[in-house]
């Protein structure tokens, strides 16, 4: 039963496709600041107004007509089954109040690369447009990085080692059910 857990999970591991998981930074800075004097501490409220931005640009990610705009500029399919698996789609951190990253999974490095450049050119768009002040400037500018993308591949030995255990297991309750099953046929033969 180990051997067969095993190879099970060595063969499963073998064929299980990679993936590329992929990773955008994005830098949200303040610029056109409106000069006010009775402001002593702007530069305190410029980073407060950051994160409540940054927290709009992450709200983006959980749009699904955004997330559509972004595959669509890529040209790329969305193979939508369900909403909420469209919306998770990309994960958001906000790992200071001006900077967020955004990271999602392809099969394809290609792919993966059209999506990462859809996903900058979407988000500094929608950034332009939606954060100007009563006279039209930008009061944020949002800069993503080049898209850092790596090959995952299934852990051969983690597997291998969760197989070993699962035969372990899976052969003591064998065992014990065989035996049950066995000391139960013996017992009721005794009685008759």
């Amino acid at each position: 039963m180990i051997v067969l857990a095993v190879v099970v999970s060595l063969i499963f591991s073998l064929i299980l496709p990679k993936y590329y998981d992929s990773s955008i930074s994005f830098a949200i800075n303040r610029i056109n600041r409106q000069t006010t004097t009775e402001y002593q501490f702007d530069g305190y409220y410029a980073i407060q107004a950051s994160d409540l931005f940054s927290q709009t640009v992450m709200s983006w990610f959980m749009t699904p007509s955004v997330l559509l705009e972004i595959y669509e500029k890529a040209g790329i399919d969305p193979m939508i089954v369900s909403l909420e698996d469209f919306g998770g789609r990309f994960k958001t951190k906000k790992y200071s109040p001006q900077n967020i990253v955004v990271r999602y999974k392809e099969r394809d490095v290609q792919t993966a690369k059209k999506i990462g450049q859809a996903i900058i050119e979407t988000v500094q768009a929608k950034a332009s447009v939606s954060n100007q002040s009563s006279d039209n400037q930008a009061l944020f500018e949002v800069i993503g990085s080049k898209p850092v993308i790596v090959e995952k591949k299934p852990n051969l030995w983690l597997n291998v080692i969760i197989g070993f255990l699962s035969g372990v297991i899976l052969g003591i309750i064998i065992a014990y059910l065989v035996d049950f099953w066995k000391n139960g046929q013996s017992t009721e033969k005794n009685t008759t």
